[in-house]
This record gives C-alpha cells, sequence and structure tokens, in this order.
C-alpha cells in the first residue's frame, strides 16, 4: 500500500514539475500606426504554435486599438510577429533593430521567455511603443541609370529590409532629367540591406544583380546586397546600376550650329580659303575651312558646339586677313582691344548669312538694266518725259525720267 502511495506522488510531483515549466506571456501590439487594408482579428504567430495563422487571435477588450492574448510558452528563444487575419496581411520588420532576429532571409520579433512577463505594446512594424518614435535620419539614395542597357522601363524603385523588399512601393524620381534617380527616406539608426529595381510592382519586375564580396555588398541566404549602416543623415552616391561606383560623366552635348559669310562685300588682297576663328577653337587659324559649294560667293561651315555663349570672326587662309568689326553693333562684343561676333549657343540652329565685316546679310547686287520705248506710234495728248515705273522704284511717278 505504501508503494501506492509512493507512485501517486512521484507521478503529482512530474505534473507539478511540468506545469512548472510554462510561463504566461501576454503579446500586445498597438494598432494605431497601421495603415494596411482592413482586417477583422489580430494574430500572434511564432515558432511556439509552428506559425500556425489564426490560431492564436488576439482580442482589444478596451477598444482602445490594444491587442493582447496570454500564451502559456515553455521556456527558451523564441521568434515571433502579428499578423492580422491569420496570413492576409503581416508585419514587415526591419533587419537590425534591436527587437528582431533574421535567420534565412526572414526578419521576426524574438524574445527569450523566462517566467511570467506582459511585454509592451509595441506599434505594429515597430520594436518602440506608439508614444515613442525612434529617432530617423533622413538617407537619401540615389542611382546612375545612364550606363543601363538593358530592357525597357517606366519606374525606378528602392527595395530593402526597411521596406519589407516591397516591390513597387518606394518609386525614385529623376527631378532634373539627368538619369540619375533619388529617393530620400526617414531611418533608424540601424543597418540595412537594399537593391534598386525596374518596375517593381511589375511581374517582370528587373532586379539588380550584384556581385557577392565588392566593396558596397554584403551577402545573406545567398542573396548578396547592397549594405548600409545608417547612423546620422546621409547622401550616398549617386552609384551606376548593378555597380559600387560612380558612372564615368557622359560627355556634354553639342549642337550643330551653321555659320555662313557672304564675301562679295569682301574688298582685301586676294584668298584662296575662308575660315571660321574662335573662342570654341583657341582662334586656330586654319583649322576650320569654309565651303562655297554652289559658288554663290557665299560660305558656310557647320560645327558641333558646347552650349554657351562664344565669339568669333571670320578670316581668309588662317589669319592673312580677317574681320575689322564695328566696337558696338548688334552681332559684337569688345573684349579689351578686340571686337569680335557673339553668339549664345543653346540648340541646333543657323546663324544666318551675314556680309564679310557687317552684322547684316549684304545687299542684293544690281545690273544695268536699259529700257527702251518708241514714241513714234503715241496718239494721246502731248507730253513733256516720258518715265518708266514698276516694282523696282515702287511706281514713283516721275522719278526716273
Amino acid at each position: 500500500m505504501k508503494k501506492i502511495y509512493f507512485l501517486m506522488a512521484l507521478a503529482l510531483l512530474w505534473v507539478t514539475g511540468a506545469m512548472a515549466q510554462t510561463s504566461d506571456i501576454t503579446f500586445r501590439v498597438d494598432m494605431r500606426g497601421y495603415t494596411g487594408a482592413s482586417y477583422t482579428t489580430v494574430n500572434v504567430n511564432g515558432t511556439f504554435n509552428g506559425w500556425c495563422g489564426g490560431c492564436n487571435a488576439m482580442s482589444d477588450a478596451n477598444n482602445d486599438s490594444i491587442w493582447e492574448v496570454t500564451l502559456p510558452l515553455a521556456a527558451g528563444a523564441i521568434e515571433y510577429k502579428f499578423t492580422v487575419d491569420g496570413w492576409t496581411g503581416q508585419e514587415n520588420l526591419m533587419q537590425g533593430t534591436p527587437c528582431t532576429v533574421t535567420n534565412s532571409g526572414f526578419t521576426n520579433r524574438a524574445y527569450t521567455v523566462a517566467g511570467n512577463a506582459v511585454l509592451d505594446a509595441v506599434c505594429w512594424n515597430s520594436c518602440n511603443t506608439c508614444s515613442s518614435p525612434p529617432t530617423t535620419y533622413n538617407v537619401t539614395f540615389q542611382v546612375d541609370l545612364n550606363g543601363y542597357t538593358g530592357a525597357p522601363y517606366t519606374t525606378v524603385n528602392l527595395n530593402g529590409t526597411f521596406n519589407g523588399w516591397c516591390g513597387g512601393c518606394a518609386v525614385m524620381t529623376d527631378a532634373n532629367n539627368d538619369s540619375i534617380y533619388e529617393l530620400t527616406l526617414p531611418l533608424p539608426a540601424m543597418a540595412i540591406e537594399y537593391k534598386f529595381t525596374l518596375d517593381g510592382s511589375s511581374s517582370n519586375a528587373i532586379w539588380e544583380q550584384l556581385t557577392a564580396n565588392s566593396s558596397c555588398t554584403v551577402t545573406n541566404g545567398g542573396f548578396t546586397n547592397r549594405g548600409f549602416a545608417v547612423a546620422a543623415n546621409a547622401t550616398l552616391p549617386a552609384v551606376c546600376w548593378q555597380s559600387c561606383n560612380v558612372c564615368t560623366a557622359p560627355p556634354p552635348p553639342t549642337f550643330a550650329t551653321t555659320f555662313a559669310v557672304d564675301m562679295r562685300g569682301y574688298t582685301g588682297a586676294a584668298f584662296s580659303t575662308v575660315n571660321i576663328n574662335g573662342s570654341f577653337n583657341g582662334w586656330c587659324g586654319s583649322c576650320n575651312t569654309m565651303t562655297d559649294a554652289n559658288n554663290d560667293s557665299i560660305y558656310e561651315i557647320t560645327l558641333p558646339l558646347l552650349a554657351g555663349a562664344i565669339e568669333y570672326k571670320f578670316t581668309v587662309d588662317g589669319w592673312n586677313g580677317q574681320e575689322n568689326l564695328t566696337a558696338g553693333s548688334a552681332c559684337t562684343q569688345t573684349t579689351g582691344a578686340f571686337t569680335n561676333r557673339v553668339y549664345n549657343v543653346t540648340a541646333a540652329s543657323s546663324v544666318g548669312v551675314v556680309c564679310w565685316n557687317s552684322c547684316v546679310a549684304c545687299a542684293p547686287p544690281t545690273y544695268p538694266v536699259t529700257f527702251k520705248v518708241d514714241m513714234r506710234g503715241y496718239t494721246g495728248a502731248a507730253f513733256a518725259t516720258v518715265n518708266v515705273n514698276g516694282t523696282f522704284n515702287g511706281w514713283c511717278g516721275g522719278c526716273n525720267a
């Protein structure tokens, strides 16, 4: 009989010991900062319930948007996160924040059960309570797509641990149309991973393929991403797509500019060539020779020029003869003792044909024309003079007798 009592006592001690190995843990989440789709229930999912979805529903007894549930958990380390309506929506936690752990690409909340506890009512997606937001720093991300040669795209996106690799949620902009896209985000102090994507919300999204062990990358769980430690406001370099380096700057654009000079008014020594000399060619002499393709004494040349103001003049045979332009005339600029033509290049254009030494076009050539009329057949009233009138003299009346 004593043996039976002894065995019953042992069983009672075993049950009591087993019950003592669990602790009541109260999980709490403040949903006032939640901005996702509407939901019916809030759940807690973790290693302790096999990430079961809807099995541990939380409740908001006093309608203060703080949802709670108390669960008996065995001692030891756990991972968990809050979800809505089972797995219809879930937290996207930031890797490197103090309440999280990242394993195999998944970032979850972490806690070690060591006794009964009521956990802080943390904000959704945060390690902090909603009443004490963390300090954030403005971080500007930039990517230079001038060297990109892949498929066409519509949007450029930023994806990382800080936004749950969300796809199309963080759209970058190119404010000055230089193919350098930017986005500034407020981020707490932490280590982040990220990369740039194209058309992030599309099923055909293009993600950067970065080289492992390069200077700006970190490789975790088989994934190579850009890495950065947020510790202060920062503007990151405008790196090339799929590179840790800044792109080599593309050459500035040039504009085809046509110059023309009419040599019919030229009265100097004989010449073989007409040249243009200016600030754009270092006043080089004979390096830019003009041509008269149709033998009309109008010499032309088209040059690719950078945007900006230039000075220039026309010369013959290099510097054997040059224009002597009038200071203060409409097309000139005088710097020191030199008066040159001036022009502001802003787009492809033709400056227009001008006369040598002039800001305007040459007057058209004239030819002597003799008009004759035989008045022997005239039968009108007597007259004193005979005149010629026409478009060339404005039908002037008696001006050409």
